[in-house]
């Protein structure tokens, strides 16, 4: 079965890749002098920063299609589970996260998965089991703290900038190799 984390490393895989397809042709527009280095650069950040920008419309729609997740405010989960609405409360509070929203998927899995875009609108994928124990178990909390803490503290606009640089490595390695050695791609 696909994890929502995994479906997160195959957008990163399929991003990257894209990213590198791109800068073929953007290697080619510079040789032909048609794109200067700053625009080429420029563009490079351009589709790394659109690519952040709609990672959580995807896993949305990913979660939606393939999880079947039904996604609850705080509010909702409260008329199910007061327990773990507080405990998320004072979670979201303590780490200056709005707006939380639960993805309840129907699953047996344990695995618990937050993302979202800048700290803004946070998601949390849980079981369906989780959402209907009635008594919090002990284990469930600090399992909550420390994914909502590592949402909280992660970016993945720096991964995105890291793609960038890659492929702009790239595009040098490329545009070295068209006028050093006359190598057409």
């Amino acid at each position: 079965m696909i994890r929502p984390s995994k479906v997160l490393r195959i957008y990163y895989l399929a991003t990257f890749t894209i990213g590198l397809g791109l800068t073929l042709p953007l290697s080619h527009a510079i040789s032909s002098e048609d794109v200067g280095a700053r625009g080429a650069a420029l563009l490079i950040l351009s589709w790394n920063i659109l690519f952040v920008m709609i990672l959580p419309i995807i896993l949305d729609w990913a979660e939606s299609r393939y999880f079947k997740a039904r996604f609850l405010a705080l509010e909702e989960v409260a008329k199910q589970n007061p327990e773990l609405a507080e405990m998320l409360r004072v979670q979201c509070d303590k780490l200056s996260l709005p707006n939380l929203k639960l993805a309840v998927i129907d699953n047996n899995d344990s695995e618990m998965f937050t993302y979202g875009l800048w700290g803004n609108s946070p998601r949390l994928i849980v079981s369906n089991q989780l959402l209907n124990k009635q008594s919090m178990e002990k284990e469930i909390a600090p399992s909550i703290e420390t994914e909502l803490t590592r949402f909280a503290s992660q970016d993945h606009t720096l991964i995105f900038l890291m793609f960038a640089g890659f492929q702009v490595m790239a595009l040098v390695l490329m545009h070295f190799a068209r006028t050093s050695y006359h190598i057409n791609f």
